[in-house]
């Protein structure tokens, strides 16, 4: 491993955010609040209320997005702020005296949000669960926020929709249905939730799609297991299509993983046969462009090494795509692990690669030490244009995309950049594919 490197960790040994170091010393107050995020997650599904255990502090903090007290359907947005007494010997009373009053006020469903200092302290919230959800109306879920084992906004978002399955109810499934998983921190609720081909294509067939995405409610969440099928296509629903499969026996496709042409094939199959549709014909111009493209990076891509950088959609199973070509990662930057990071890193050790991984943070002195590395491009975001450096950008395009419309976008995208140095155009993956 290169000296500058030698700090890191390998892949392979990565288990928890506490493991990825920084790439070079800096001083730096730390990742996104996830607490925010759950925040903001809660404040976007109508009919959930949230009651967020906290010191002064986070309170503040958290009012700088969720101002309101009240949501515009009657959602209650209440913080209980811990005094010093119970900061020593806990808030169970307190919050259980809270989670009545929120009860009584109508509530529909309550989200907890944990913080820092109750985490600290090792506050019991399952228990506090088992012991109020029969006396409440209700529906009560928690989720712990804080940041100090949890680095990134992106953790927030996994852990707190996977916390929502505690909102839903058992149901009776309906077949021919399905659920398509979306979530993504810091969505601007005026931004347009832009899904993969597929959700489309069910559509078309008359196959009833519920999103569980940005601007999903309460009922979608109480009504979700009703479905035959839970489409994954953002890394952040992974966890919750995992409970939901433990808990209501619902299957799902992990799209968000498959990459190759072989992977996305073996996902359709499955959908078709579960659905009890045919999508043979439906993506045909876009299968052929990838296999098309995959046959060129086999020669293209072997032998040369890449850096990930930061706003890269998935680094890990997207590493593990591109060494299937013999493309090596040899630095790769993690806000935070995910679960199916554990098991890809796996398979990429098995085909002999083991790149160490970082957090980039001092994107000016960083940037200058993957320079000193030599890769034959980078993916991800650059501060500023380097000469000669080729940095194929924008890879969150990529982010909730999924199918061979995605594989198609992300092997244009490298091949533009070692041809030309340059992005290419943006991929619109509703109109025709690419000849």
């Amino acid at each position: 491993m290169d000296a500058a490197l030698s700090h890191l960790k390998k892949l392979s040994t990565v288990k928890a955010g506490k493991n990825i170091k920084f790439l070079t010393p800096a001083v730096y107050s730390g990742g996104w609040c996830p607490m925010r995020v759950a925040c903001n997650l809660a404040e976007d599904t109508m009919g959930v209320s949230s009651l967020m255990v906290c010191m002064p502090e986070c309170a503040t903090h958290s009012r700088g997005s969720t101002s309101n007290p009240e949501g515009p359907n009657g959602e209650l947005r209440w913080l209980y702020v811990l005094d010093a007494n119970e900061v020593i010997f806990g808030c169970r009373k307190g919050v259980c005296e809270a989670l009545r009053e929120m009860d009584a006020a109508g509530a529909k469903a309550i989200l907890m949000i944990a913080t820092c200092v109750t985490d600290l302290i090792g506050e019991d919230f399952e228990g506090i669960i088992a012991e109020m959800q029969p006396q409440l109306k209700a529906r009560l879920s928690y989720v712990t926020m804080g940041q100090f084992k949890n680095f990134s906004s992106g953790i927030g978002t996994w852990k707190t929709g996977e916390a929502f399955e505690r909102f839903m109810e058992p149901r009776e499934v309906k077949k021919g249905t399905c659920n398509v998983l979306f979530l993504e921190p810091w969505r601007a609720k005026t931004a347009p939730v832009e899904l993969p081909l597929i959700v489309h294509a069910l559509e078309k067939r008359g196959i009833p799609v519920r999103h569980l995405t940005a601007g999903a409610t309460l009922n979608d969440y109480m009504n979700a297991p009703d479905a035959e099928l839970n489409l994954v296509v953002s890394s952040y629903t992974q966890p919750l299509a995992k409970r939901m499969e433990e808990q209501f026996g619902m299957p799902y496709a992990g799209l968000h993983m498959a990459y190759s042409v072989a992977d996305i094939d073996a996902e359709y199959a499955r959908i078709e046969e579960i659905l009890g549709i045919d999508l043979k014909e439906e993506f045909a111009p876009w299968r052929k462009k990838a296999i098309e493209l995959e046959e060129k990076a086999k020669t293209v891509l072997k032998g040369l090494r890449y850096a990930s950088l930061t706003e890269v959609d998935m680094p890990v199973p997207l590493a593990l795509y591109l060494a299937s070509f013999g493309c090596e990662a040899m630095l790769i930057h993690l806000a935070d692990i995910h679960p199916e990071d554990i098991q890809c890193a796996k398979k990429l050790k098995a085909l002999g690669f083991d790149p160490p991984v970082c957090r980039i943070m001092h994107h000016d002195h960083d940037i200058e030490i993957i320079r000193s590395l030599a890769p034959d491009f980078c993916l991800g975001y650059i501060k500023n244009p380097v000469e000669g450096f080729r940095v194929a950008e924008n890879m969150n395009d990529f982010f909730g995309i999924t199918g061979y419309e995605r594989t198609v976008g992300i092997l244009q995208r490298i091949f533009n950049v070692l041809e030309t140095g340059k992005n290419g155009e943006r991929l619109d993956i509703y109109g025709s594919a690419p000849i």
